[in-house]
């Protein structure tokens, strides 16, 4: 049965000689692999930097202009996250060769003449290797995630956006540029929970964070930093841009209620906000966290922003 193509990796083959070429482009191909051929190493070298370069490359050590050796070398040395599984074409290496390719990063060798079953065990194997380093990289993208973001919303979780939070504060200390924080409490969202049940609680808190990380801009700080609060980093604004926003938000964001299965849940929000003026984040936080009760106090569905006073 044969392999779909479009699950296979793309193979760069870079040879000099077309009629060698050629023949080995046909085994290639008829193992259903996508295949790209080049005969210059300049042009080998930059299609292996591009950001879609082939998965498994091939490269004939004589190539023009640059020898498969150094283009392996070159491409290893680079700092990318994963580069093409490099493979060295030529005639059986002696010992120097050998310690050359080791130090260059060689992955695999193909001796010439080629023989196709001995190629085909070799592709087959990079390409189990280069499976097993993207499920590999899948994993570990997604520890990272589960590790700095809040599983329910898919915003920053609390120390990931305190994290956040004190880089940009070294930016505002550097560049004396504004910084405030807000921080949202959702009103009565205990009722919520009592009336319609903790699955609709959770419905409400993801809406409500699809909606805020659709209003914010793409360098606001937005996370959850607790069970209904959310917590904001809004470079560049003054007070007064910050206490607009507040109220946009309220104005906005919420003005349509959650629809959430059958029920119509409306939702509203007290908003406390503070001035960073180069301060630690957890000193402008506790101010946040003051401005916001008295929002509640207030009545809840309120902006106040931190007055000493």
């Amino acid at each position: 049965m044969a392999s779909d193509p479009q699950n296979r990796p793309w193979i760069l083959l870079a040879d000099p000689d077309p009629q060698t070429a050629e023949t080995l482009a046909q085994c290639i191909q008829s193992w259903n692999y996508g295949l790209e051929v080049i005969h210059d190493g300049i042009q080998s070298f930059k299609r292996l930097l591009a950001s879609d370069a082939p998965a498994i490359a091939i490269l004939n050590h004589d190539l023009p202009s640059m020898g498969g050796l150094e283009i392996i070398a070159e491409v290893k040395r680079r700092s990318r996250p994963h580069s093409p599984w490099l493979m060295l074409m030529g005639n059986a290496p002696d010992e120097e060769t050998i310690t050359l390719a080791t130090v260059a990063g060689v992955d695999d060798f193909v001796l010439k003449p080629v023989s196709e079953t001995d190629l085909l065990v070799r592709l087959r194997t990079a390409e189990r290797v280069q499976q097993l380093y993207r499920e590999m990289q899948e994993q570990t993208h997604a520890l990272h995630f589960r590790a700095t973001h809040d599983p329910l919303t898919g915003l920053f979780n609390r120390e990931s956006t305190m994290r956040q939070l004190f880089q940009e504060t070294d930016r505002t200390q550097r560049m004396r540029t504004p910084l405030c924080l807000m921080l949202l409490d959702l009103d009565d969202f205990s009722r919520i929970n009592q009336r319609y049940g903790y699955s609709t609680g959770d419905a409400v808190l993801k809406e409500l964070a699809q909606r805020l990380r659709r209003y914010m801009r793409s360098y606001d700080v937005l996370g959850r930093c607790g069970n209904d609060d959310f917590l904001i980093g809004l470079p560049g604004c003054v007070a007064d841009d910050a206490v607009a926003l507040g109220q946009r938000i309220q104005q906005s964001v919420l003005a349509k209620p959650c629809h959430i299965h059958r029920d119509v849940i409306p939702v509203t929000v007290s908003i406390g906000i503070a001035s960073s003026r180069g301060r630690l984040p957890l000193v402008v936080l506790r101010e946040a966290e003051e401005a916001l009760t008295q929002a509640r106090l207030a009545g809840k569905n309120t902006v106040r922003f931190y007055d000493p006073a």
